[in-house]
């Protein structure tokens, strides 16, 4: 098991698709596995919906871009990653199972800010 080339595959996740201009969504198709599943009641089940849900919030509305983060961690352990990103807005964890070299599994969990608002999508 390859912990930093699971990171990496996060983090492609995230640097080209979800902090993308959304045309990188038809990535997915590289490192999500057709038979995902989501923990996120807001986003669909299996690869069409994680693109359904991406094609909802790509691109993201003003303030809520990559241009607010302050800090983002990656930790890997077996199958897991997980993403910490700090930011201006609150605090976003995400857990991915990875297997095969596709992500196949995903829990997320945001806390707002004291005052703040809920990202989109979650």
């Amino acid at each position: 098991m390859d912990l930093e080339r699971n990171k990496a595959l996060v983090a492609r996740l995230f640097d080209d698709v979800l902090y993308g201009d959304g045309s990188s969504i038809d990535d997915l198709d590289a490192i999500v596995a057709e038979d995902y599943i989501q923990h996120n009641p807001k986003a669909g089940q299996g690869l069409a919906g994680v693109k359904a849900w991406f094609h909802e919030i790509v691109p993201r509305p003003p303030g809520f871009g990559k241009e607010r983060i302050l800090a983002t961690n990656y930790f890997a352990e077996g199958d897991l990653v997980v993403r910490q990103e700090i930011s201006k807005i609150g605090l976003l964890i995400d857990v991915f199972r990875v297997e095969g070299g596709m992500l196949v599994e995903h829990w997320d969990a945001f806390r707002p800010v004291p005052g703040g608002v809920r990202l989109p999508g979650f």
